[in-house]
């Protein structure tokens, strides 16, 4: 294009800009037409509808709506075009946007709000919706998608600064987005309730023997990016409170100007499920990969999400992954399986911290406070924190398991010949097994699983009891069950946590070394002694050890020099006491300049 052609149409814009007329321009590739969706002065269209359907087709061509107006009673359609929706504009002649303008768009309760369509075999789309509030729809046939919003077919979608709810529908009752859709989430979109604007979350509703899947999101072999967003207080009658994922790949993580406020820049809050996956429900092999950014505090966070059957916050099924990198899990419940996360069917759950990570209090990963929906001598839930079985596949580091409850397991529980667990630098303090006379474990086996447990620290893991203070140490800090069932502690610390390290029912087996406890008659290979922990009491305790512990410098390596709980490397090999290696037992490593880390645990 030559110079004189573009100053030509840049005249042109500048002149229908001033007089109120649409814009065409000539960009990259095609050209660029800005429309304006309104009533009064300047306005192109009075009708959001009419504005889509004029809008170029050719996939060089793209259409930027400028809503500055309330659409009500919609039901919107676009098909094979680029196009960006934009209501952050007061009137039609308002050319400077105001990021605080957002302008709504809502349904007639029998439909999608704004369905979007792109055909196979062609070019990708490219969709930008920005400062917008989608509500109001409604469709419940027995195939029915996307209340708020549908997607099909290969395209780009930003979905910026908007909102999303108060819609219904069999699945993705507020996003459904199928078959190459990318989707991405970001400047603080909310997908769900936001009190302040009076707008309440979506629901995911069953129809004849079609199941509800995913309240807030349901994805199908698309991508979903989540940058800054909430996903909250959206419920399924079914399966997926809050999304749903089918063949679908999540990929969830903080802009790189995020900085972190300690609430994390993702939350999964409050969506509740029927069924299984009151936060996330991933099958099909799903993938999802959520992680933070090594800012000093955690990028993720789980809260008071439910489940009436499996996993609270997060289910897995159908060979699908879940990669978590630094996240916090807290207050979630179910009432079948999994408290906080329940995983099957050989999928893989993996939670991670990392190097450069540093973590006191409130900004530590793990899993914390999980309930069943029924509590106490009438609790049902089996695996407080974790539930994984039928080869599901549970890998944790640099976590804490605290203060979780169930009636069997109430950290973790494995169940099946193929269901594995491997777990270094985690703690596990405080968790209670409900009913009294509760004979089950803190960590549980059934049916011939495996686990693996280095850098570990178990420390006050209780049980209900008709003693009192009605309150007594769980009957073993791992209980295992089945012929097949392997049990290995390595560099671990078991010391006043059970009654007993390890029991063993129907032949399973325990090896390991360098393991310290408080009897070695279960154990053989544990030497009793005390770690010497800096505080086991009050609210807020620490783990850490003291400068006399025996636990320090006790090991050879085991596995991987990964870093301790707190992000501390491994080995410090202090000058001083040099036993028999240079690590120390127990998810925490001794180092003579912790500052950092001087208030421990610190839970408040």
């Amino acid at each position: 294009m030559s110079a004189s052609t573009i100053v030509s149409n840049v005249s042109r814009c500048a002149a229908a800009i001033l007089f109120g007329f649409s814009c065409a321009s000539a960009h990259a590739g095609g050209a660029l037409v800005i429309y304006r969706v309104g009533a009064g002065p300047g306005c192109n269209f009075p009708n959001l509808q009419a504005a889509l359907d004029a809008a170029s087709a050719d996939p060089a061509d793209s259409t930027e709506i400028r809503l500055s107006a309330t659409a009500a009673n919609q039901e919107l359609v676009v098909l094979n075009k680029n196009i960006t929706i934009d209501g952050r504009y007061s009137g039609c002649n308002s050319g400077v946007p105001n990021n605080s303008t957002r302008q709504t768009i809502s349904g007639t309760g029998g439909n999608s709000v704004l369905a979007i369509g792109n055909a196979v075999n062609t070019p990708r789309r490219s969709v930008t919706l920005r400062n917008l509030i989608i509500r109001g729809g409604g469709p419940l046939g027995p195939a029915a998608l996307g209340g708020g919003l549908r997607m099909t077919g290969p395209m780009d979608v930003a979905l910026l600064d908007s909102r999303v709810s108060d819609n219904e529908s069999v699945s993705g009752a507020g996003i459904s987005l199928q078959n190459g859709v990318s989707l991405t989430l970001d400047g603080g979109t909310i997908i769900g309730t936001d009190g302040a604007l009076g707008l309440v979350g979506n629901r995911a509703v069953s129809a004849g023997v079609s199941p509800s899947r995913g309240g807030g999101i349901f994805c199908f072999a698309s991508v979903l990016n989540i940058n800054d967003a909430r996903i909250r207080v959206n419920t399924s009658t079914d399966h997926g409170g809050g999304v749903y994922l089918s063949a679908c790949t999540a990929l969830i993580e903080p802009r790189p100007e995020f900085t972190g406020n300690g609430t994390g820049f993702v939350t999964l809050f409050r969506n509740s499920a029927d069924g299984n996956g009151g936060g996330l429900y991933a099958t099909g092999g799903s993938e999802v990969f959520w992680r933070s950014l090594p800012t000093g505090s955690f990028g993720g966070l789980a809260t008071e999400n439910s489940a009436v059957g499996r996993g609270g916050a997060v289910f897995l099924t159908g060979a699908s992954n879940f990669v978590g990198d630094w996240l916090r899990f807290e207050d979630n419940k179910a009432d079948d399986r999994g408290g906080a996360i329940a995983v099957e069917d050989i999928s893989n759950l993996i939670l991670r911290g990392g190097p450069g990570f540093a973590c006191s209090g409130t900004n530590c990963p793990g899993i914390y406070g999980t309930r069943g929906i029924t509590q106490f001598e009438s609790a049902v839930l089996i695996g407080g924190a974790i539930y994984a079985d039928s080869g599901g596949n549970v890998s944790l580091r640099q976590q804490r398991l605290f203060d979780n409850s169930a009636r069997i397991g109430s950290a973790i529980f494995l169940s099946g010949s193929t269901t594995q667990a491997d777990l270094r630098s985690v703690l596990i303090a405080r968790n209670t097994l409900y009913r009294v006379g509760n004979a089950t474990s803190t960590v549980d086996l059934s049916s011939s699983a495996k686990i693996q447990m280095r850098y570990v620290t178990m420390f006050g893991n209780f049980r209900v009891s008709n003693v009192i203070p009605f309150i007594d140490r769980a009957l073993s800090s791992i209980r295992a069950n089945g012929n097949s069932s392997t049990v290995e502690l390595r560099n671990s610390l078991f010391y006043n946590d059970g009654q007993q390290v390890f029991r063993s029912l129907v032949g399973a087996t325990a090896t390991g070394s360098c393991v310290l406890a408080h009897e070695n008659t279960s154990f053989p290979p544990a030497t009793i002694a005390d770690p010497l922990y800096v505080d086991t009491t009050g609210n807020n305790p620490d783990y850490s050890l003291e400068p006399a512990s025996p636990a320090i410098d006790r090991c050879a390596a085991s596995g991987t020099n990964e870093t301790d709980v707190r992000g501390v490397s491994r080995p410090q090999d202090l000058p001083q006491p040099n036993l028999a290696g240079p690590f120390d037992a127990g998810a925490f490593e001794y180092a003579l300049d912790d500052v950092i880390f001087a208030n421990g645990f610190d839970l408040d």
